[in-house]
């Protein structure tokens, strides 16, 4: 910063000594080197601290100069700082990926800096670097100071005589340009809608250039003519950035544009305040999306309960019934039919187990049945064979050859079952043939 100041004419901090010493009127001798240097910074520290207790300053301007003159409470010199910005992330194409986007925008902010007219605009600039701001994305900041020879060739630290001088250069020393030109500025930025979609006025000024317009007011100086000449040097500056940006997108392959018209409400802002403005835009457009996704999720849910208000009730929900109306309308159906459901389930139990009584009962009397029947045969059968019973031969049978006389029981019984038994219940009992009776025993 300070070989900066000296190449703009200030006196280094090596012959600053021998300097001071000759200057004959000791009153206006300085203590030291950083209370000369303030003194050169005085007017434009004088208008900043007028500015910073002026009622009518916003209170972001009033934070803006503190900030300002703490710097110069820290440096003992007036820094004047710049941002520049190629775009943010969010312009980025869907097929550029982040990396590609960030070494361009890198690449047309390193051109910019090393470009002629730039550094011709830009005398003072002593520290320039490209990196990340608050909200992520990429800027170069500059840092300059404007020292330059008043008439009589003392230095003063004077920005505005500065501007004039390099734009002067740029338009090749004509000063009727430089106040046309000017005036313009005046003209469209006293008269600019800055509304959203509104053409920019940059855009305005180089249509107006390039058509040979001429002001309403031809300024030449003064406070409007010093401001307008500011703005003047400003849109130079983007112009610049704004073709080598265009250029590198080109060599790239990206699709890469700058609007004509407005995008924001154009109201500068401190860094704390616009991170607390873009944090509220953020938030509410957050806000906003969640609201429709909301309205939406309602929409189909809505939708919905519609669907199976028709599928649970056969109709469909009446004009004034809201969904709330309707739910409680199903759920209080689907209740009632739950209800019924385990009425039904109830009763068809309670069936079930009767008909189980009915055939564990139905199966004992068959069991039972059987067994009378059983007894009766065998009481008949007995009945048949009495008196064969007691036959002597038999009687001898038994005592001698008693397998003898069980073949033969055995054949008079199965001829007496087939004579007592109908051909169902032989089926049942698995009769086998009448003519092999006498081999059932064996």
């Amino acid at each position: 910063m300070i070989a900066k100041a000296v190449s703009q004419g200030v006196v280094s901090p090596e012959e600053w000594p021998e300097y001071n010493r000759q200057i004959k009127d000791k009153k206006r001798r300085k203590k030291d080197y950083n209370d000369y240097l303030l003194t050169l910074c005085s007017k434009p520290i004088k208008r900043l601290k007028a500015t910073q207790t002026a009622k009518n300053t916003p209170k972001s301007q009033r934070t803006k100069i503190s900030q300002e003159l703490a710097s110069v409470d820290r440096d003992h010199v007036l820094n004047d700082g710049s941002l520049w910005y190629v775009a943010k992330l969010d312009d980025r194409p869907d097929n550029v990926s982040k990396k590609e986007w960030r070494e361009f925008e890198v690449e047309a902010l390193t051109q910019f800096d090393q470009n002629e007219t730039y550094r011709l605009l830009n005398p003072g600039t002593y520290r320039s670097e490209i990196h990340l701001d608050e909200a992520g994305e990429i800027h170069k900041q500059d840092l300059a100071v404007w020292f330059r020879p008043d008439s009589q060739g003392r230095v003063q630290y004077s920005k505005t005589a500065t501007i004039q001088d390099v734009l002067l250069k740029l338009y090749d020393g004509d000063k009727d340009e430089l106040d046309r030109r000017v005036s313009l500025v005046a003209d469209i930025t006293n008269n600019i809608d800055k509304t959203p979609g509104s053409e920019r006025a940059d855009i305005k000024l180089w249509r107006a250039v390039g058509n040979g317009k001429q002001p309403s007011l031809i300024l030449h100086s003064g406070k409007m003519y010093n401001s307008a000449m500011v703005t003047l040097w400003r849109y130079e500056n983007v112009r610049i950035l704004r073709q080598t940006a265009l250029e590198v997108a080109r060599e790239r392959g990206i699709d890469y544009h700058v609007d004509d018209v407005y995008n924001t409400d154009g109201v500068h802002r401190s860094r704390d305040v616009y991170l607390q403005h873009q944090q509220a835009k953020d938030s509410l457009h957050g806000e906003q999306l969640k609201k429709k996704r909301v309205q939406y999720s309602t929409g189909k849910l809505t939708d919905a309960i519609n669907d199976i208000y028709r599928d649970t009730l056969k109709r469909a929900p009446g004009a004034s019934e809201s969904p709330l109306e309707q739910t409680n309308k199903i759920i209080n159906h689907l209740k009632q039919v739950k209800e019924e459901s385990e009425r039904i389930q109830s009763e068809n139990d309670r069936q079930q187990q009767q008909l189980d009584q009915l055939k564990r009962q139905n199966e004992m009397m068959k069991q039972q049945s059987r067994w009378v029947e059983l007894r009766l045969l065998i009481v008949n059968i007995i009945e048949k064979l009495w008196n064969l019973m007691f036959d002597r031969d038999l009687r001898h049978d038994f005592t001698d050859n008693h397998q003898k006389w069980r073949d033969s029981m055995t054949n008079q019984v199965n001829k007496e079952m087939y004579k007592q038994l109908d051909q169902h219940q032989q089926k049942q009992l698995k009769a086998p043939n009448q003519s092999n009776g006498h081999n059932l025993e064996r």
